[in-house]
This record gives structure tokens, sequence and C-alpha cells, in this order.
């Protein structure tokens, strides 16, 4: 992560602050702030590890049975209503 940091202001759910300061009192992070940057960049880590696995599993599929891929590639975009470049 950049160390370049940017100031803002956030609005937390009254337990959520209260997780943040409980780290900070038992000097888990040095700040609510590191708090915040460590659970959002772990949030930010999930969602690209859910992405690569999606794309994997995507190639996969097009590689095991690209008939069937194609089918349910047809079908989603039927379903969801968008363009073919929407959906893969």
């Amino acid at each position: 992560m950049s160390e370049a940091k940017k100031r803002v202001t956030l609005t937390l759910d009254p337990e959520l602050l209260e997780a943040a300061e409980a780290a900070v009192d038992a000097g888990e992070v040095r700040s609510v702030s590191a708090w915040v940057n460590t659970a959002l960049g772990e949030k930010k880590r999930r969602q690209e590890r859910a992405q690569m696995l999606i794309e994997q599993d995507l190639v996969q599929a097009r590689e095991s049975d690209p008939e069937e891929y194609e089918r349910a590639m047809q079908w989603a975009q039927r379903v969801l209503g968008v363009a073919a470049d929407e959906v893969a």
C-alpha cells in the first residue's frame, strides 16, 4: 500500500468503533485509522482473490466443456439482460 496517506472522514457503526478503539487500547494497532486501513486492505485482498478464482473457474469451464460453457453464458446473458462482454 502507498505510504502517502489521505485524510478522510468516516461514519462508523458504534460497535465497529468500539472494536477499533479496543484494538488500539490492547496495543494491536497504533490508531483507529490503522485499524480501518488494515480492515479495508483485507477486504480489497479478498475481493481480488475472489475475482481471480472466478476467472480461473471460467477458463477451466471453457476448456473442459466449451459447448456447455457457451450455453451457460448465453443463459446468463438472457437472465441478466446484458451483452456478452458484460458477463465474462
